[in-house]
């Protein structure tokens, strides 16, 4: 796929022809829904995207955005899974539909899935089980036991087949949310991994050796592993890297063996493919974070016969939220009024939509009471602004993401460099307000707030904050406004 094919909006007439209000009830025969997700993948790692990462990657996703539409200024609402995911799924921001970390949406908030249903849909989920219970559902397989099963290319393939089966027999058109683990911690062949290995062949000796999570091809060396420049150069930063673009060589062909089932099903070419990861990559700074490799993510739309295919959007910042009424809309089917996101579909038409030139972003907390520090952000294609309302000089941010190798490393070579030993203080505590020109520094690792030079840019990034904040009913507003902490029941821990 050709980076320099810019997707100018009179280009996209391949797009439009194909959508027509009702598509399940066209000449089209588009019928079906199929939204593939990856675990905590960063937009670069697709061979697709341009960075260097190793080539050969990912061949799967690589032909699915020759045939897609992809947006490259796509991002997830919250960069951590469960708030990320539900949102997509209710084309609100968690701090609006009810569940800003892992739990629940609360009852009576309209899905995608639900509306779908009740129009007539076969609709089903496969792994990720505790990220989509909160829906209602016709088929609904929570997961394999945990076991790292959800991470075998086989078993969600072999899971599709199934539901596939299900839907037919029901007659109806299907929708269905695949979700593969990887490339979550722990990576292939890091310790993590092999621990659980080892307790699944405990807990199933009788089983083959490739139901387990073991089994993954070592397609990507340490010494072929490229960093990006958000962390530094280190010899045991390369080897989990390498670790990690083997776990995004296996979601690769976890899409690629649901791709082939769909195909071998004979309904790919009725069927709207979307594909998307539901946050960064599990490094310090990236996931359960708020900055731009925090919730940027590789969207990409395939619809029927590839139409439109091939061609990328670099220029409108669209949203995961945008999934739920874009595909209501291009069914012909209303969205709920109350929501955030908003179709795509007058994008693909040539129509311009205001509101498009930045996104705002979020973090909250895991639970109340576990890892609460939250963070809110505006990007442009310019500026990132970031409002951290919880640093006070002692309190440390931490996750899974700075467990492995990685930020290890950091701390010990911190002992010996004095800008590291700075740059792990500052990823540990923060400062409330952060403003990046990325232009000049892309990765976010030169902090300009107090430069006066940017007193212009620092308004009008605040001013886009407080509107945002206005306009979801965001409960930091005030202490966006005032200068307080956030919400003190956000500290109290509920089990």
């Amino acid at each position: 796929m050709n980076r320099a094919d810019f997707l100018s909006l009179s280009a996209m007439t391949g797009a439009a022809a194909v959508l027509r209000p009702g598509m399940m009830n066209g000449a089209t025969g588009f019928r079906n829904v199929l939204i593939f997700t990856v675990d905590d993948m960063d937009y670069m790692s697709p061979n697709f995207a341009g960075f260097p990462v190793k080539d050969g990657l990912t061949p799967n996703m690589d032909r699915l955005a020759s045939e897609a539409l992809y947006f490259s200024r796509a991002h997830v609402s919250c960069a951590v899974c469960q708030p990320a995911r539900q949102s997509t799924m209710t084309g609100k921001h968690p701090h609006v539909n009810g569940s800003m970390g892992f739990v629940s949406v609360p009852e009576g908030v309209p899905s995608l899935p639900e509306i779908l249903m009740r129009h007539g849909w076969f609709t089903g989920s496969t792994n990720k089980g505790r990220d989509y219970r909160s829906f209602e559902w016709s088929h609904f397989i929570p997961g394999h036991g945990g076991r790292g099963f959800g991470r075998v290319p086989e078993m969600l393939a072999g899971d599709v087949k199934t539901f596939i089966g299900e839907a037919r027999k029901e007659e109806k058109p299907f929708f269905i949310g695949v979700h593969t683990g990887d490339p979550h911690r722990g990576f292939p062949g890091s310790e993590q991994s092999k621990q659980k290995v080892q307790k699944v062949k405990e807990d199933f000796p009788q089983a083959k050796d490739r139901i387990f999570a073991a089994d993954y091809d070592d397609v990507c060396s340490p010494s072929e592993a490229w960093i990006p420049p958000y962390l530094p150069q280190l010899p045991a930063i390369r080897r989990e890297m390498a670790q990690y673009y083997n776990g995004v060589h296996r979601a690769d062909q976890s899409l690629g063996a649901v791709l082939k089932t769909l195909e071998a099903e004979g309904v790919l070419e009725e069927t709207l493919v979307v594909f998307y990861s539901d946050n960064g990559a599990s490094f310090p700074t990236s996931k359960q974070n708020c900055y731009p490799y925090s919730t940027r993510t590789p969207l990409l739309l395939r619809f029927p016969g590839a139409k439109g295919g091939g061609r990328v959007d670099r220029d409108h910042f669209v949203s995961t939220m945008d999934v739920m009424p874009t595909i209501l809309d291009i069914q012909g089917l209303p969205a709920p009024k109350d929501i955030n996101g908003r179709s795509l579909v007058p994008l693909f038409r040539g129509r311009p939509q205001k509101g498009r030139d930045h996104i705002f972003t979020t973090y909250n907390y895991v639970k109340p009471g576990v890892q609460v520090c939250p963070k809110r952000a505006i990007h442009t294609k310019k500026y990132s602004y970031i409002f951290n309302p919880w640093p006070d000089g002692e309190t440390e941010t931490r996750g899974e993401r700075q467990s492995g190798l990685t930020f290890a490393a950091m701390q010990a070579a911190a002992e010996t460099d004095e800008d590291l030993a700075e740059r792990v203080d500052f990823i540990l505590h923060r400062t409330r307000e952060e403003l990046y020109d990325r232009e000049k520094d892309p990765w976010c690792l030169n902090n300009v707030i107090d430069d006066p030079d940017y007193a212009r840019a620092k308004k009008n990034m605040k001013a886009l904050m407080e509107r945002e904040m206005r306009t979801t009913g965001d409960p930091l507003l005030s202490a966006f406004l005032e200068g307080g902490s956030f919400p003190a029941e956000w500290s109290e821990f509920k089990g």
